[in-house]
Formats: structure tokens, C-alpha cells, sequence
């Protein structure tokens, strides 16, 4: 529609054309209001978290990520071995060939399984 087109132009150009001090004083306090609130926005962040839960989170993940180290420390079936203690994991030993080389972790023998305690 022409009509609200026209009164829309002159509405505009009508504020443009004359510049008061109330919009410079509203767009300076406009300006200002940003300004407190990006300079509180800064000054109440801060790269740390001082409250003491945050640590006991950290406490927790750091025992459960040494809970799985520990349990992956041991070597499957079926992996080399060398013949440190505990090297393989529950209920496999570490078994070479007749010349002591090729050793892997095997199934425990019947005999073994009786003598561990």
C-alpha cells in the first residue's frame, strides 16, 4: 500500500532530518548501559573455579582413569609376554616354546590353576 509507505518515508526522514539532543542522549546511555554490563560480564569471569566441588570431580575422574590404567596393565590372551610377574591376565600365564622364546599368555594349565592362591 502507497499510503503507509509514504507515511513510513516521512516518518523516518522527519526523525533523520532534525537531530536532537534527546536521541544523542538516549544513544549515549544506551552506549554506556553496554559498556557496565561487558565490563561486569569480564570482571565476574574468571578462568578458575574456587568452589571446592569442581576438585572433588577431578579427584573422582583421576581414580577412575588409574582404576582402568591399572586394569589394562595386564596382557590378554594370546599376547607377548616376557615373564614378569602378573604380566598376563587373570587366569593365563605366560608360556614359551621348548627354547624359552615365542612366549605368549596362555590358558592356565589344570595343575597350575591349583597352585596359585
Amino acid at each position: 500500500s502507497p499510503k503507509t509507505t509514504e507515511s513510513l518515508s516521512r516518518l523516518c526522514s522527519s526523525r533523520r532530518g532534525r537531530p536532537g539532543s534527546m536521541d544523542k542522549l538516549l544513544g549515549c546511555l544506551v552506549t554506556l548501559m553496554c559498556l557496565l554490563l561487558l565490563v561486569e560480564a569480564v570482571a565476574e569471569a574468571s578462568p578458575y573455579s574456587v568452589s571446592g566441588d569442581d576438585l572433588e570431580d577431578y579427584n573422582d575422574n583421576l581414580a577412575r582413569l588409574l582404576f582402568f590404567t591399572r586394569k589394562r596393565s595386564c596382557i590378554r590372551r594370546g599376547g607377548s609376554c616376557d615373564h614378569r610377574p602378573n604380566d598376563c591376565c587373570y587366569n593365563s600365564s605366560c608360556r614359551c616354546n621348548l627354547w624359552g622364546t615365542n612366549c605368549r599368555c596362555q590358558r592356565m594349565g589344570l595343575f597350575q590353576k591349583w597352585g596359585k592362591k
